[in-house]
């Protein structure tokens, strides 16, 4: 599909009454984007264990005593409940609006149990829901088989939840979706909820989502537009605040957290030659080109002694 049309759609997605339910439908039947492939699926799954190898690596208390939050828990809960077949006992997982549906989670269990995937996993989520049990009894089922608390909608800004409450915070290829005044807002929420001897592992993805459905531009398209052209191509469903590495850095800074390790997929030579080649919109014009070319990165953060 080319990126401009289905910027557009997005665009009527984002401003017509039921916009999410058909989005939702749209992916499903048309795009068949959803549910996740195999491939989408494994894929996944590792971008969940980059976040416990993180825990593991820096947070030096075992998995089944932490609680996690989540924000931007998203359709299906491949994060959440990989990190239960990893030995995690409690989440909590707010979103901005109520995604999930029972049959991507259920099709996520059907995936943990069909797909080899590693030793490492202690578990298997192995407990399907009942399609039309009702929406409270699918959050009670939730909770009672893999200890998943899911608050949608529910404000990552001000989520309601006591101070210092949370272990360990993880966010999956979400950051990228918010504009940067509510990340300044998020990461302070996430300052006030975390532990003083607490982890935050974020996932963060540099490049135009739009190229993932148009191979006719690059992972850099996005890159030679100025902020006024780009808000058409950038609705609320779609959002993209096109920040770079750095930019993240800065706000973890800024929110009273210090970095521990940062682990870049940084851009090859070719990558490097494709955006020389782009009229770099005057926003990105002051970045180096290694810094424009970062394709994704985890960030673990956490608190600083002093803010």
């Amino acid at each position: 599909m080319n990126w401009m049309y289905k910027a557009l759609l997005q665009h009527v997605f984002s401003n017509i009454p039921f916009g999410e339910h058909l989005r939702y439908f749209f992916q499903k039947y048309v795009t068949r984007s959803l549910p996740a492939t195999d491939a989408s699926f494994i894929s996944i799954v590792s971008f969940a264990k980059s976040h416990i190898e993180a825990v593991q690596q820096y947070y030096h208390r075992p998995l089944g005593e932490a609680t996690f939050y989540e924000y931007g828990a998203g359709w299906d809960m491949i994060v959440p409940l990989t990190f239960y077949a990893l030995g995690v006992e409690r989440q909590i997982l707010v979103d901005i609006r109520n995604l999930l549906r029972i049959e991507l989670v259920n099709d996520t269990i059907d995936k943990h149990q069909r797909i080899v995937l590693d030793l490492a996993f202690q578990r298997k989520p192995d407990r399907y829901i009942g399609v039309g049990v009702g929406w409270c009894n699918f959050l009670a089922s939730l909770k009672e088989y893999y200890g998943i608390d899911y608050r949608a909608p529910c404000d990552a800004l001000h989520t309601g939840l006591e101070a210092g409450s949370i272990n360990c915070i993880t966010s999956t290829n979400t950051l990228e979706h918010i504009p940067i005044q509510a990340i300044q807002a998020i990461l302070r929420e996430c300052h006030r909820l975390l532990r003083d001897d607490g982890l935050m592992s974020s996932l963060i993805d540099y490049q135009d989502h739009y190229s993932y459905f148009d191979s006719g531009i690059s992972a850099y398209n996005f890159l030679q537009y100025s902020d006024k052209v780009w808000r058409f191509f950038s609705p609320a469903l779609h959002y993209q605040n096109r920040l770079r590495h750095h930019d993240y850095l800065d706000l973890f800074w800024e929110a009273g957290f210090e970095i521990i390790e940062e682990r870049l997929k940084e851009g090859t030579e070719a990558d490097l030659k494709v955006i020389q080649q782009l009229p770099l919109a005057r926003r990105f014009r002051a970045y180096s080109l290694p810094e424009l070319a970062v394709r994704n990165a985890l960030i673990v953060v956490r608190k600083r002694d002093i803010i």
